[in-house]
């Protein structure tokens, strides 16, 4: 059954464009031509790769703004692991909550500013102590 691309999902590719802009210099629009083509067989959305580069966007300027001088990769790092572990509200992501259980099944109105506002949340829940640090070796 198709359905449409959930929020941490269109989240991680966001990010994971940042990353691959910071550390392997590939353009944000060729990450997300490449990770579109791949979805587009899972997803029945439309956009979503010029939505991707634009959440990317945003979150590269939000991370330079609140990290000046330092490496995208560091933080990118972090919001990986909130993005996969846990909700933008705190609660644990568990392992049966995978694609059967999470489908959207309506389109996310809204989702490159959501993007935005869940990595803030996750870059301000990491500086309260709300979520953990990502262990040293942990990766995506």
């Amino acid at each position: 059954m198709a359905s449409y691309m959930p929020q941490h999902v269109f989240n991680m590719c966001a990010v994971t464009a940042v990353q691959y802009n910071a550390s392997e210099g590939t353009t944000i629009e060729e990450f997300a031509k490449r990770i579109s083509d791949s979805y587009r067989r899972h997803y029945i959305d439309d956009g979503y790769e010029e939505d991707i580069v634009l959440a990317a966007r945003n979150v590269a300027k939000f991370i330079e703004s609140s990290f000046p001088g330092t490496k995208a990769a560091t933080s990118v790092r972090q919001l990986q692991y909130c993005i996969k572990k846990f909700h933008p509200s705190g609660k644990k992501r568990f392992f049966l909550q995978g694609t059967i259980f999470t489908q959207q099944k309506t389109p996310l109105p809204s989702r490159v500013k959501q993007c935005v506002t869940d990595v803030v949340v996750f870059h301000l829940g990491t500086l309260s102590g709300k979520f953990p640090l990502a262990p040293p070796h942990w990766s995506l």
